[in-house]
């Protein structure tokens, strides 16, 4: 990793680009499943976007993918969900189990999933965190699932969540499964600031409560470095209110965003929102910039909408950020 080619990249070009991708956006073989939500009724699924005005069929998750920590996929190509749908496991009782593979597993279950990431693109998870068994579902699902297939284009996107309520050695093991996906497809690790700093601490041992509660940004970046050299994936991506970094191999960048209001950026489907933007724009194969800045793009829009997402309100909202980029009172902020 070279960490002095370390730059802010300038979004204009970015978001002129994207603005253009988004008005020929052709994905009409592609399928984005994503979970449902109370609000929801049905077949509906929770997304922010309207992925058909992408030419993009959105369907229901299933029950079975949600319970193995799975919060969204994208598809290449239709698929028949209707076998994992109809699978009856009762995950009540296994819930909490903190080995629940097992009870998971079965022949059938296997061969189904198989099939279906056969044909993913994009795989996102839910916050490690706040589920009691996922480091064990998701190593399950590398190595009866991934490792067989042998399929080198997935995009797996991790969120850590709050490490401080679990123990070093739990974080320690989730931190190695992450890792091991990385051997057979890309993995995005994403954290907030305030993640980065709590995941630092307990790699280094240090209490929770030691340290000044806010960090300067070379200290951060700091931090930041040593994560990513403690993990072996594809990339790390770091967000605040203010900007989105990314460490990788081959470039670390900074991207300024436009502002958003501290409801928005702790809303429940905050990260939901982000995922969307950036699984269409990894299904295009765009450049890693544009994929974090059209993230930012969907959260955002729809931080002003408060409605599901079509192509005008995307358009909109890049329209503004780039006449942000050029006002006098608010250009400082992107430099």
């Amino acid at each position: 990793m070279k960490t002095s080619s370390f730059e802010m990249v300038n979004a204009r070009p970015i978001l002129t680009d994207l603005r253009s991708r988004i008005q020929a956006y052709d994905a009409s073989q592609t399928v984005y499943l994503s979970r449902e939500t109370s609000a929801h009724h049905g077949d509906r699924p929770a997304s922010v976007l309207d992925m058909s005005s992408f030419g993009i069929n959105e369907v229901a998750l299933p029950g079975l993918l949600q319970f193995l920590g799975i919060r969204s996929i994208t598809l290449d190509s239709p698929h028949d969900l209707t076998p994992l749908a109809d699978m009856q496991i009762d995950t009540t009782n296994i819930a909490s189990e903190r080995y629940p593979w097992i009870f998971v597993r079965n022949n059938a279950i296997i061969a189904e999933l198989r099939a279906l990431f056969r044909r993913s693109r994009t795989v996102a998870f839910d916050n490690w965190s706040s589920l009691v068994g996922a480091s064990d579902l998701w190593s399950g699902l590398l190595y009866d699932v991934i490792k067989p297939i042998n399929k080198k284009d997935l995009e797996f996107i991790f969120y850590l969540g709050n490490p401080e309520n679990r123990l070093s050695f739990q974080v320690d093991e989730v931190l190695d499964i992450i890792s091991d996906f990385s051997l057979y497809s890309k993995v995005t690790f994403a954290l907030d600031e305030g993640e980065t700093v709590k995941l630092w601490k307990v790699l280094n041992g240090i209490q929770a409560d030691a340290g000044p509660e806010s960090e300067d940004a070379g200290d951060l970046n700091r931090k930041c470095i040593s994560i990513y050299r403690t993990l072996n994936v594809t990339r790390l991506l770091v967000y605040s209110a203010s900007k989105a970094v990314l460490y990788s191999n081959q470039q670390q960048f900074t991207l300024a965003r436009m502002r958003a209001a501290p409801v928005l950026e702790l809303a429940t489907d905050a990260r939901q929102n982000f995922i969307a933007g950036f699984s269409m724009s990894l299904l295009l194969q765009l450049e890693i910039a544009h994929c974090v800045a059209f993230g930012l793009v969907v959260f955002g829009s729809f931080g002003q909408q408060c409605e599901r997402l079509d192509q005008q309100n995307l358009l909109a909202y890049i329209d503004q950020w780039i006449d942000d980029l050029e006002r006098p009172d608010t250009m400082h902020l992107y430099q």
